[in-house]
């Protein structure tokens, strides 16, 4: 029998036609708002395009590189590894504050730049998107796992370099953890929090999840080679420093953070939704280290249990265990709802746990073998 084809009705046209039109015309405001942007920075003599470099990851021989081209940014040094030796500034006023994290958003984004590449993965040239994004494939020869820095630079002579994560061929496990509620306290689902937390709170008074500095280190450093983490998030990539610098802070695992253009596009009038980001990363990753298998961490706050249990049904050979923490404030409902799904993958096979602390999370991968037992001490 021959499938059956969708019916679009009349109204479900005119919905599909509105949704281009208003996309359409988002996307023309925002290069009007653009332009004026673009003047008052060249009055402030912040005009002159800047590379924004983000972490990458690949194989010993296929990378990923990303950045992100933009006017009105100071300089960007690479991001650091490890806990920064610079002095604790001192504390800021709220205005201060506010007004750092809002030129975090008040840039303009060079479209068709050209950026050369550099060793080890170049010398290649390749341009940035209408969003000023660089996302590069590359193939290379062969190049040897850990930690490497790529140069990128624009005609200009600006240069800037990107970390890159090539993952060590012989890992067998990769963690994959969301970032808001997960390890870094927001209240994402709390609108009025998220904004407090996000734009006027200094990095350094941002507030990690009790224990989950040290599970993910035990996490990475169990036997073997290291195993890397990836950050999953719907943060914007104007946020990419801001959370890096936290993560350094915070002696997290140092890791590619995966995060969402915000603003009209051609997936939507804001930013692409949770489900289709995280499942299409998620994915995406399964398919570029095809020796890895996943280890998901997130939170009840938003889709992360159901997007993580639609992976798991998915994938059930790759991904090893779920991990959902629940958040402080959640309904009663959304407890037992979350708890009913953890108990259906676990039934199919994959074990899906929503937890209340690190602990727990360490308690169970120690019987599973992903860390070692003595490292639940440390973390409780």
């Amino acid at each position: 029998m021959a499938p059956r084809r969708a019916v679009l009705y009349p109204h479900d046209v005119v919905r599909v036609q509105l949704r281009k039109v208003l996309v359409r015309a988002a996307m023309i405001v925002e290069d009007i708002v653009q332009e004026g942007v673009l003047l008052a920075l060249r009055v402030r003599g912040r005009h002159h395009p800047m590379v924004v470099p983000f972490i990458g990851h690949g194989t010993t021989r296929k990378v990923r590189v990303g950045a992100r081209v933009v006017y009105g940014r100071p300089e960007v040094a690479a991001p650091a590894v490890g806990i920064p030796s610079a002095a604790k500034p001192t504390r800021r006023s709220r205005r201060a504050i506010l007004r750092s994290s809002i030129a975090r958003f008040l840039t303009v984004e060079v479209p068709g730049a050209m950026v050369q590449v550099g060793e080890p993965l170049g010398p290649r040239r390749v341009r940035t998107d209408r969003d000023g994004y660089l996302d590069a494939v590359l193939d290379v020869d062969v190049i040897t796992p850990g930690w490497h820095e790529v140069p990128l630079e624009l005609k200009d002579g600006a240069r800037a370099s990107a970390q890159v994560l090539v993952v060590d061929p012989e890992s067998e496990i990769g963690i994959v953890s969301d970032v808001d509620d997960t390890i870094l306290e927001t209240g994402i689902s709390r609108g009025m929090e998220f904004i407090r937390a996000t734009l006027l709170t200094e990095t350094r008074d941002r507030t990690p999840l009790p224990g989950a500095a040290a599970l993910y280190r035990a996490l990475v450093e169990a036997a073997g080679p290291p195993r890397p983490v990836f950050y999953l998030s719907t943060s914007p990539w104007n946020l990419h420093e801001m959370l890096l610098e936290f993560i350094a802070l915070r002696r997290f695992p140092l890791g590619p953070l995966l995060l969402t253009d915000w603003g009209p596009s051609k997936s939507g009038l804001f930013r692409i939704g949770a489900q289709e980001h995280k499942l299409g990363v998620v994915r995406r990753l399964l398919g570029e280290h095809p020796r890895l298998s996943l280890v998901l961490i997130g939170d009840s706050g938003q889709a992360d249990p159901e997007i993580y249990a639609t992976l798991a049904r998915e994938h059930p050979d790759r991904i090893t265990a779920v991990y959902i923490r629940r958040t402080r404030h959640a309904l009663r409902s959304r407890v037992l709802e979350v708890d009913a799904l953890a108990a259906e993958v676990s039934a199919a096979g994959v074990p899906m746990l929503a937890v209340d602390d690190s602990t727990q999370i360490a308690a169970h991968a120690a019987t599973i073998g992903l860390l070692h037992p003595d490292a639940v001490a440390e973390i409780s």
